[in-house]
């Protein structure tokens, strides 16, 4: 009796591990489920899934000051992303280039931590300042405003980041099908680095990214004061169809 007891008492031992790994797996599996992947591009009825760091990977490797002469766009997605089918390859191909227009996306970005408000020779803070050198870096000699000396004080909504010297703006005029194109690689290229250049928010043609709200990707830009805008070129300007916004965390 005593030997049918602790084969029994074993025995629930056994299915009761057995229980909690397979309910420990379903957390595991719901969980990823319900995150989803870092970064995806969406097109025609297609995804691709991305890593964030597959996602910084290709968006660099395809930044105009970086990509090197010869290769396809294609050729340069598989060494940045090996893995990913041809055909997908080439959907992130188009994205990252600018050629899909808020196609790729990524679920977060910005920083857990705060920094000083001071503001340096530009009147920008430590973290806008390094998004604008990297803007520089990958992307070349751009024209840029939205930031001056001792900070700015007009010239933008009430509340912006440019006002805290935490916003930078990279100018694409006039606006044209070209100009949009290289508009969104570099919007889309800041999306997928959000993460390591503290990124709270990327708009650009009529269209929102923030980092609190990465989930829903890009989204439909409300113009906050759409009265301030008296005719169309101003209204183009408040849609920040001509240029992209980008701020960076407190």
């Amino acid at each position: 009796m005593s030997t049918r007891g602790s084969l029994t008492r074993r025995g629930r031992i056994v299915v009761g591990t057995a229980v909690l790994l397979l309910l420990a797996g379903s957390v595991v599996i719901f969980t990823r489920m319900l995150s989803g992947p870092a970064c995806t591009v969406t097109a025609g009825g297609r995804t691709v899934d991305l890593s964030s760091d597959q996602a910084e990977a290709v968006t660099t490797a395809l930044a105009p000051q970086v990509r090197p002469s010869g290769p396809a766009a294609k050729t340069l997605v598989h060494r940045a992303a090996p893995g990913l089918a041809p055909d997908d390859a080439a959907l992130v191909a188009k994205a990252v280039t600018g050629r899909l227009h808020a196609a790729l996306s990524c679920r977060s970005g910005g920083a857990g931590t705060s920094e000083p408000d001071t503001l340096d020779s530009r009147g920008l803070t430590a973290r806008a300042e390094r998004v604008r050198q990297d803007v520089l870096k990958r992307f070349g000699d751009l024209p840029l405003g939205g930031y001056a000396p001792g900070g700015v004080h007009t010239g933008h909504m009430p509340g912006s980041a440019h006002y805290e010297g935490r916003a930078v703006d990279t100018f694409f005029r006039p606006i044209t099908a070209a100009n949009k194109n290289r508009g969104w690689q570099l919007a889309q290229y800041l999306v997928a680095n959000a993460s390591r250049l503290a990124i709270e928010t990327v708009i650009f043609d009529d269209r929102i990214w923030t980092a609190s709200r990465g989930r829903d990707g890009w989204r439909h830009y409300v113009v906050p004061d759409p009265q301030n805008a008296h005719n169309a070129a101003e209204r183009a300007i408040l849609e920040h169809r001509d240029h992209v916004h980008y701020d960076v965390t407190d």
